[in-house]
């Protein structure tokens, strides 16, 4: 019974968070120029259980070039893009951690966040007042492990899904799950200007070029 609730309590916010939402706190689309992208930060996971779930590189080297290659065709304001690596496989990374962080601040929490001095350095360097910067953090199952857990879940008995007499599965059966989330920040006040999101959803595949672009509608819709 607690897994039902638990289960209907994640669709519920499933459902009333898939809208995107965004903030502006003391600019507008008009101002917010010129702008720079910085290269996103793609920090997909591999969802094989809920504790043991880890970064997933070449999924998520698949995914920031997908962003890389869709951004800047969708008339956006930005004047220059970034090339800035992401050491996602550091868990010790500072700036990568601060990146992950923003699915958690929310429009409120953003406002106040200390952007990394490598990031404003990143932007200055191209010559732009404004940065942006988006992460995009989710998971995407390999096709193994997403058949096996089908077959699980129809009650057929495999035997090699045990491993280390436990199942080596996410309790979650969607083949894949997706955010996004995005600041735009003043180089010369270090201060963050907007924040956007959209939220994460099982209905965008992030390894789809097509579902990406839809994504990025939604977060970006505010300059488009």
């Amino acid at each position: 019974m607690k897994r039902i609730l638990f289960l209907l309590a994640i669709a519920a916010t499933m459902v009333f968070t898939s809208c995107a939402t965004s903030k502006f706190y003391s600019q507008n689309a008009s101002t917010v120029r010129p702008l720079a992208l910085v290269q996103p930060c793609s920090y997909l996971t591999d969802a094989v259980g809920d504790f043991s779930t880890v970064y997933y590189e070449p999924v998520s080297k698949v995914n920031n070039a997908i962003l890389m290659e869709t951004i800047p065709t969708m008339g956006l304001p930005i004047e220059k893009v970034v090339p800035f690596e992401f050491n996602c496989a550091d868990k010790s990374d500072a700036t990568v951690r601060w990146m992950r962080h923003l699915a958690d601040v929310g429009k409120t929490g953003a406002k106040n966040m200390t952007v990394p001095v490598d990031l404003l350095n990143a932007v200055k360097g191209s010559g732009c007042r404004y940065g942006m910067v988006l992460s995009d953090i989710g998971y995407v199952k390999n096709a193994r492990q997403y058949n096996l857990e089908k077959a699980i879940e129809a009650g057929v008995k495999i035997a090699d899904a045990l491993i280390n007499n436990h199942y080596d599965l996410s309790d979650d059966t969607e083949e894949h799950l997706n955010g996004l989330f995005s600041v735009i920040f003043d180089t010369e006040t270090g201060k963050v200007v907007w924040y956007g999101t959209a939220p994460r959803s099982y209905k965008f595949d992030p390894l789809d070029g097509g579902d990406m672009k839809k994504q990025l509608t939604k977060l970006y819709k505010a300059f488009l």
